[in-house]
């Protein structure tokens, strides 16, 4: 109890009100995933992509694989879809659950399994597709992390093409588009993290810079949800070791704050349902479900 009242002190003396924060309480560890990286929320499914038994994000070796939970946490089917490479962000979207599979993205029909969709980027030499966003109707924005860039799919026609930035993301991976509002959460490099957030106006396939956030501890930024408001929470890696953290952000007044959670190795692409925040952590194998609590 009293360290729960020192982290509301320092809410209240970090942000002026606590009305304003989060914090995250554990309510379920889900443990047997192979590299977990991104979850999904779908109707009364929950999708977990999983890179493999070692963690190869570059590797075209076929043992990466789709589990499908119920909403619960329960495993359905641990390999709902196999033999993929090496998956990692994933969307729901019409229907049809979208995947980013190093090179390429595939799509199945959630209703019946059915694959329905598959586009080949791999002529760009592209090596790390990661991140998507909804954008319209019959579009989808996917981050390229490996290349500083960002495409714009077309799932009726199935083509891509660049989305244009007047000042380029640096490892671009969590998206999230909100109006013509897009956040990216950016990864930096491997020995360069820097804990950057960019916030971009879209027009057409024109981004333009807005603003920029610093958050610290600078790192491996990875997924971002939308709380609304303006408000956001974003996983990062920190490094490669069991320090990862959770921030949230204020991209109204720019204030941040570490949430108080439990720290988890590798926090990937993380997603929201509700109050309940998906987090799957790539170094441990396993997915948490944490409780968000607003403050």
């Amino acid at each position: 109890m009293r360290s729960a009242r020192v982290f509301t002190l320092l809410l209240i003396l970090v942000l002026g009100t606590p009305a304003q924060a989060a914090q995250a309480t554990l309510d379920k560890v889900i443990a047997g995933f192979a590299s977990p990286e991104s979850v999904v929320v779908a109707g009364d499914h929950v999708y977990v992509s999983n890179v493999g038994d070692k963690l190869e994000p570059f590797a075209k070796d076929g043992d990466g694989f789709i589990s499908r939970l119920d909403r619960q946490g329960n495993v359905r089917e641990l390999k709902w879809k196999s033999g993929l490479n090496a998956p990692k962000g994933m969307i729901a979207h019409n229907g049809v659950l979208y995947v980013a599979d190093i090179d390429r993205v595939l799509g199945w029909r959630m209703s019946d399994g059915k694959q329905v969709f598959e586009l080949d980027l791999s002529a760009t030499g592209v090596r790390f597709l990661n991140a998507f966003a909804a954008y319209g109707s019959h579009r989808l924005l996917l981050s390229a992390t490996d290349q500083n860039k960002v495409y714009v799919i077309h799932t009726r026609h199935p083509r891509f093409e660049e989305l244009r930035f007047d000042i380029p993301p640096q490892g671009p991976n969590g998206l999230d588009l909100s109006g013509q509002t897009l956040t990216v959460a950016e990864w930096g490099t491997d020995d360069r993290p820097n804990g950057r957030v960019r916030q971009y106006r879209l027009a057409g396939n024109q981004a333009s810079q807005t603003q920029v956030y610093e958050l610290n501890p600078p790192g491996l930024l990875d997924g971002v949800v939308n709380l609304g408001g303006q408000r956001y929470v974003l996983s990062n890696w920190v490094r490669f070791e069991p320090a990862g953290v959770l921030h949230w952000l204020d991209t109204r007044t720019g204030r941040q704050v570490l949430i108080q959670a439990p720290v988890i190795a590798g926090p990937a692409d993380l997603a929201l349902d509700g109050h309940v925040l998906w987090v799957p952590a790539m170094l441990e194998g396993k997915v948490y479900r944490l409780k968000l609590h607003s403050r």
